[in-house]
């Protein structure tokens, strides 16, 4: 699908089409992805290294890993509140399910995972 068909396509649609056929074995932990990020649903948008509705999450981390002293606390309110722009057109949706501690952890899960190099 182009480009700018995909932008044509109001938001359900496109979390339909990409993420159905990939849930079932996205939150397998032989994936490597953590537990906690896998119950909170993080993976129907990101996968580890691909670009999903969302973007990866090792792309995350290395974004986010430029800023060391605040990343963590940067990237857990994101991952509650949301937010829109940052990575493209489609808005990360707040996800207020989530508490603070719980964002916290998938925070520092998702630091781990940028290049040795990021650290």
């Amino acid at each position: 699908m182009s480009v700018a068909r995909w932008r044509a396509q109001p938001l359900w649609m496109l979390v339909a089409i990409l993420a159905v056929p990939t849930l079932a074995s996205a939150a397998d932990p032989a994936q490597g992805f953590a537990p906690l990020a896998a119950q909170q649903h993080c993976d129907e948008c990101h996968a580890i290294q691909e670009i999903r509705i969302g973007p990866s999450f090792q792309a995350v981390a290395l974004r986010y890993s430029v800023d060391k002293s605040a990343a963590e606390e940067r990237l857990a309110r994101k991952i509650i509140n949301g937010g829109a722009g940052n990575w493209g057109n489609i808005p990360m949706v707040a996800n207020e399910r989530v508490s603070l501690e719980d964002a916290r952890a998938i925070a520092r899960w998702i630091l781990s995972l940028a290049p040795a190099s990021a650290h």
